[in-house]
């Protein structure tokens, strides 16, 4: 089973554990985290447009199934953002990186109507694309795809708002 902990909306933690899928109740918040991936062989900033490592959600995915996003998932308890970023890398893409690899781009708090939602860090990182392909989850993930930041953005704003597209946008601008 896994854990997850409970902070407010500002962040601060609740002291309350819970199970993963456990009902939220207003006002209780949890932390995600999202990896944003350029592809090593992109363009430097402004010389052009990057390629990204971009997976389809599996099409048994509660939310957002058969989307295409970016990598990410809960944070555990007990887990920095960065170690849940590390894992998840590793456990949805087959990618192993160092922690000090990864650079948070900035921070993001989704609101859900139920007065619930998370507390999302967003990182940033360049990756190589393995010639032999991504070693991917199959549960979690249906496919993989590089595709260059025009499609990645229009694919993560069918579900995203204004706020993450600024972020997204700034990525793009400096990784």
């Amino acid at each position: 089973m896994e854990y997850i902990e409970v902070f407010t909306r500002g962040g601060k933690p609740t002291g309350k554990t819970i199970e993963k899928h456990e009902k939220k109740f207003s006002g209780e918040y949890f932390r995600h985290v999202l990896i944003i991936m350029k592809t090593k062989d992109s363009p430097a900033p402004g010389k052009g447009e990057g390629r990204y490592v971009v997976q389809q959600r599996s099409l048994r995915a509660r939310y957002y199934a058969g989307k295409w996003d970016m990598t990410g998932g809960g944070v555990r308890a007990g887990e920095t953002p960065k170690e849940a970023a590390v894992r998840e890398l590793s456990e949805e893409l087959g990618i192993n990186v160092m922690s000090d690899d990864l650079e948070l781009a900035f921070d993001y708090i989704k609101d859900w109507d139920d007065g619930t939602g998370m507390l999302v860090s967003i990182f940033m990182i360049r990756v190589e694309v393995p010639e032999s392909g991504f070693d991917y989850d199959h549960y979690e993930v249906n496919d993989v795809r590089v595709m260059p930041f025009s499609e990645f953005y229009g694919h993560i704003m069918d579900h995203n708002d204004e706020e993450m597209g600024r972020g997204i946008k700034d990525i793009e601008a400096r990784l």
